[in-house]
């Protein structure tokens, strides 16, 4: 490794990170400790004060386990830089494949997934069997757990060994436009996963079973009545992993699904459960998924530009822990710098998450006829999933993809009463 202007590039952009995410848990960590089992004027009368102490307890121990994610994520790239590729493509060396051939560098490229993998078990395994465990969500068994992990594994490897085998083809053999073509064929690939992943991939972790008939009916009226082209609503078994509950829409056009937990079905009342769907149909009918799909392509685009532009940069393999540009290389130092420097655009998007929520939620107001229904369930989601409490401004403004409950409660009272509706109680 030779130290250069790479380097400090890279390490600033590791320790800003680093700074920034300890900075902001760190104070949501205190934020927590001071308030107790206060509970909140939007909860009073909804909740109890072992509720909330319960709710502070869990995200505190996610706090720390977050804290300590920081820093042993920021590890790993490091420690690749200053001896791990150079070991890697020692190790493909003695496999009797050249490092600077397409077989060497594929073979490269795997080893490096599979350590990513490796490297992410440990806090993996305490979150699932300590923190979730704790706190009453985890139903995990050892062997469902070694199970998820050995599938997603082979899944990765299988997608992400096809991205990138085709990427390497294209740095080596794909002349001076090579990025522009790549981004073609990752863009077409990651829509075409897309496309098959309700029907192909969903169906090898979890079982689902069509909704009872009564539902569906319900389910499939309201699609019809907010114009959304629906395929199909069935029930996961999430609770043999957890007890959290939620729902989702999955799919592009002409497979879309709607998939709810049987942990929510078994938890919100029927009006509920439908004014929630009708917050996902809002995503959908507003175009939020539609913008979030063009905005990942078109970042997948700028990055892929921005490699081009890197890959022909010497300095950078230098710098970055090798001792000569390759198109594996190329690859490997790209996806550590974009790792340490992407999240201020993660920040950019969470801000944009949280409009379409708000959005989202007068939809849904609008297509049920009314504000109480969400409220209520927008409340049992926040006491069955142990939802933080507060949070600090910055911790609000840097992490949280969802606007807080408090801001939500009311914003669905004025655009109820706007409207003429029922909207929620939420004077207290």
């Amino acid at each position: 490794m030779e130290w250069n202007a790479v380097t400090w590039i890279f390490a600033a952009l590791i320790a800003a990170r680093l700074l920034v995410e300890v900075v902001v848990d760190g104070l949501q960590l205190r934020h927590l400790a001071r308030r107790g089992d206060e509970i909140p004027s939007h909860l009073q009368g909804r909740v109890d004060p072992e509720t909330i102490r319960r709710a502070v307890a869990y995200n505190r121990d996610r706090l720390r386990l977050g804290i300590y994610r920081h820093f042993h994520d920021a590890a790993l790239p490091v420690s690749l830089v200053a001896f791990g590729f150079r070991s890697l493509e020692g190790l493909v060396g003695r496999s009797g494949l050249p490092a600077s051939s397409f077989a060497g560098g594929l073979l490269f490229l795997v080893l490096l997934m599979i350590l990513v993998d490796l490297w992410s078990l440990p806090p993996s395994l305490w979150s699932v069997f300590v923190v979730e465990a704790r706190h009453g969500f985890n139903r995990r068994t050892a062997r469902i757990f070694a199970a998820d992990r050995l599938r997603l594994l082979a899944l990765s490897l299988l997608v992400g060994g096809t991205v990138t085998a085709a990427v390497l083809l294209l740095i080596r053999g794909g002349g001076e436009w090579w990025w522009a073509m790549a981004f073609a064929a990752v863009a077409a690939l990651q829509l075409f996963f897309a496309w098959i992943h309700p029907r192909v991939i969903m169906p090898r972790f979890n079982r689902f079973s069509p909704v009872p008939a009564d539902l569906a009916d319900d389910v499939s009226r309201l699609a019809g009545r907010v114009g959304f082209p629906l395929g199909d609503v069935v029930t996961m078994d999430s609770s043999r992993r957890s007890s959290h509950v939620n729902a989702f829409i999955v799919g592009l056009r002409g497979g879309r699904r709607i998939v709810l937990f049987d942990t929510l079905v078994e938890t919100l009342p029927r009006a509920g459960l439908l004014a929630v769907l009708a917050h996902e149909l809002g995503h959908f009918r507003l175009g939020h998924v539609r913008g979030r799909v063009v905005l990942a392509l078109v970042g997948l685009a700028a990055a892929f530009a921005l490699f081009g532009w890197i890959e022909r940069i010497p300095a950078v393999y230098l710098g970055l822990g090798f001792t000569q540009p390759s198109a594996h290389a190329a690859l490997a130092v790209f996806a550590v710098l974009a790792a340490a420097g992407s999240f201020p655009f993660g920040w950019m998007l969470r801000e944009r998450s949280r409009r379409d929520e708000l959005a989202a939620d007068r939809f849904a107001v609008e297509a049920v006829g009314d504000g109480r229904d969400l409220a209520e369930s927008l409340v049992a989601l926040s006491k069955g999933n142990l939802s933080s409490p507060g949070s600090h401004p910055w911790y609000r403004s840097y992490r949280n993809t969802h606007p807080p409950l408090r801001h939500r409660l009311a914003a669905i009272r004025r655009h109820a009463e706007g409207l003429g509706l029922d909207g929620p109680d939420v004077s207290g």
